[in-house]
């Protein structure tokens, strides 16, 4: 019989929780783990790229071991790690620098140090880390991680010089190869088409199997963190922002705090929640940040949020990485935004590319989030969810080829349904412009359609009035006894269209 009083209470590390639940961020399988590690460093690459201001070049290398053991190495040309900073940034869930307030590929600070936890109770082999960190001092550093503690456990360090800024970070784990194969590189080839600028190579046991990208010379504009947006302004974030300006006053405060808040709508918001303008926001009560907060989330005309946070891949970049790896007949580029959900500012930018083939009555959708690929749990996905209201036979793109629809969603906080980042969840703010998004790409692809109708009929046309123009020549030429005059620049001069395409 359970007896209350010898129930006993414990606690876990946060290390503790994700090694006995991996499968949530995508290490739940011996295929997936493999494909989820090369996401994950790759992703961190990319980053450090982007925040050195450099193309990046990256290369991905896979060599089987022995016995399902796999080690794999990605190393880049980015900014390097400061060295206080690397034993806690691979040892530690939950330590990085992606909690920020713009749009980074990283999410949690969780991913790169699953693939090392991954790694550790798979083959009981440290991650090895080796960085050049700007011009200063370059380090190899092996470690562990204390899964208890939630703790890196430094094995040995050694200082080196690799000339370069960049890193290398090399594990080893179980993994089937041969599943995961065709996923990674399907990912590194759909990671070119949202990172344009990239060099990405692969190479598995020694031998090159993939090399894509750089598609475009423009490096992407770099995220600038910014301040909360005033609909993000639930209690707990109030209390914390309250803290930091105790001693100001509620009207100035908001006005500090909050992105798009200037004096005039911060004043509104003061009356709106009840509150005195000029009372110390250190001296308000639960009750009135209670009120504060739902002033913040309700009052109407605040202004959209500063888009400088997020960094979309644009219409000349998207267009031209497509084309260059599907050849497309037909693109036809879309952007929505910037609008935001609770808060965080979001755009979300498509290309419907209709591909050479056998025609299809449904899109082929390919989905990212913060340029990075999406290869699991479509069907969950807000934007299949949306893909399959809409009736595409409407637009007549089916008729044109095969239908190809890349969807990429940016924001300073991606609601993703789980930690392993797969897919996104369903949000009112987000479907409704996913669904003007497909609209406007429908119509887009429509127009091109009928024009090649309208142009496959005026061919036609213009074909069967250039027969019977030779033929009125033919004879009117015989009845004057002259020399046949040509009919073809006849066709071409009296309906601008060339007879003979």
């Amino acid at each position: 019989m359970f007896n209350p009083q010898t129930q006993t209470f414990s606690s876990i590390s946060v290390a503790e929780f994700f090694y006995r639940n991996r499968q949530m961020a995508g290490f739940g399988n011996s295929a997936q783990s493999v494909y989820s590690a090369v996401r994950e460093l790759v992703e961190n690459s990319l980053d450090a790229c982007d925040e050195a201001g450099v193309h990046p070049v990256v290369r991905v290398d896979i060599t089987t071991v022995d016995g399902g053991t796999l080690e794999i190495s990605v190393t880049d040309n980015g900014t390097g790690i400061h060295p206080d900073h690397i034993a806690e940034a691979f040892g530690r869930v939950l330590y990085g620098s992606k909690y920020g307030m713009r749009q980074r590929r990283g999410t949690f600070g969780l991913g790169v140090t699953m693939a090392v936890l991954y790694a550790q109770i798979t083959t009981d082999t440290p991650v090895e880390i080796v960085t050049q960190y700007r011009s200063g001092e370059g380090k190899r550093v092996r470690l562990f991680m204390d899964i208890a503690a939630n703790r890196p456990v430094v094995v040995d360090e050694t200082p080196i010089d690799l000339g370069n800024p960049g890193t290398t970070v090399r594990i080893r784990l179980k993994g089937s190869l041969r599943r995961s194969r065709e996923r990674i590189v399907e990912y590194l080839r759909l990671t070119s088409v949202t990172s344009p600028h990239a060099h990405l190579t692969l190479f598995i046991d020694g031998k090159r199997v993939l090399s894509v990208g750089p598609w475009s010379k423009t490096l992407p504009a770099l995220p600038r963190a910014t301040k909360p947006h005033p609909r993000a302004a639930d209690v707990e974030l109030l209390r914390r922002l309250v803290s930091e300006y105790r001693g100001t006053r509620t009207r100035d405060f908001l006005s500090r705090a909050f992105q798009q808040m200037g004096t005039r709508t911060a004043a509104r918001v003061v009356r709106f929640a009840g509150i005195d303008s000029k009372k110390r926001v250190g001296e308000l009560t639960r009750e009135e940040i209670l009120s504060l907060s739902n002033a913040l989330q309700k009052l109407d005309g605040i202004a959209r949020p500063d888009a400088s946070c997020l960094s979309p891949v644009g219409k000349e970049a998207f267009s031209t990485a497509v084309t260059r790896l599907y050849s497309p007949r037909f693109t036809a580029y879309s952007l929505r935004g910037p609008s935001e959900w609770s808060g965080n500012p979001f755009m979300i930018e498509g290309v419907l590319a209709l591909v050479e083939g056998s025609s299809s009555d449904f899109p082929v959708l390919l989905r990212f989030a913060n340029r990075v690929p999406l290869l699991y749990d479509a069907s969950e996905d807000v934007l299949m969810k949306v893909l399959r209201q809409i009736n595409w036979s409407r637009y007549s793109i089916t008729t044109s080829g095969t239908p190809i629809l890349f969807v990429h969603v940016c924001s300073s906080r991606i609601p993703y349904r789980a930690a392993g980042k797969q897919s996104i969840a369903s949000i009112p703010e987000i479907e409704r412009e996913v669904l003007s998004l497909y609209r406007e790409l429908g119509r887009k692809a429509q127009r091109f359609a009928r024009g090649c109708v309208r142009s496959v009929r005026d061919r036609r046309r213009m074909r069967e009035f250039e027969r019977l123009f030779r033929m009125v020549a033919h004879f009117g030429a015989r009845l004057a006894g002259c020399k046949e005059p040509p009919v073809r620049d006849l066709v071409v001069q009296l309906f601008e269209v060339d007879a003979g395409e």
